[in-house]
């Protein structure tokens, strides 16, 4: 991958960790659905929530694009295509939205993709990796 590629990749897969601490932070104490639909700061979370997954959606569409989807497959634990489909969902179809669905998400699938990130940030830093 040419430098500024790289380091322009680097800098999106940055972004995405910066949505998911704020993620992680803002929904520590959110331990059931019904934090979100109780009261009205729970669905300003919940709505925030939404725009945070929403750009890590887009931000991992666009950094396949820019790689010719050759990055993202040497990381299959991670359903790509799955966050891509989540973010067209919530930007075509939010009133379907399901918050347990989103509560899920939260705690279920955050915390691997974070942990990913961080290991394609440290082979992409680490390496020279001229493959994309």
């Amino acid at each position: 991958m040419q430098s500024t590629l790289k380091e322009e990749i680097i800098e999106l897969l940055n972004t995405m960790l910066d949505s998911i601490r704020i993620l992680e932070e803002r929904n520590k104490n959110v331990q059931s659905v019904n934090d979100f639909l109780s009261t009205p700061w729970g669905m300003i979370l919940l709505d925030a929530n939404l725009m945070r997954i929403q750009f890590i959606g887009e931000t991992a569409s666009a950094i396949d694009k820019k790689t010719d989807k050759s990055l993202f497959i040497d990381y299959p634990n991670i359903p790509w295509k799955q966050i891509y489909s989540m973010r067209n969902f919530i930007s075509h179809q939010y009133a379907d939205i399901d918050p347990e669905m989103i509560l899920v998400t939260l705690k279920k699938h955050i915390p691997p993709l974070k942990l990913t990130i961080k290991q394609i940030i440290n082979d992409l830093s680490a390496s020279g990796n001229n493959k994309i």
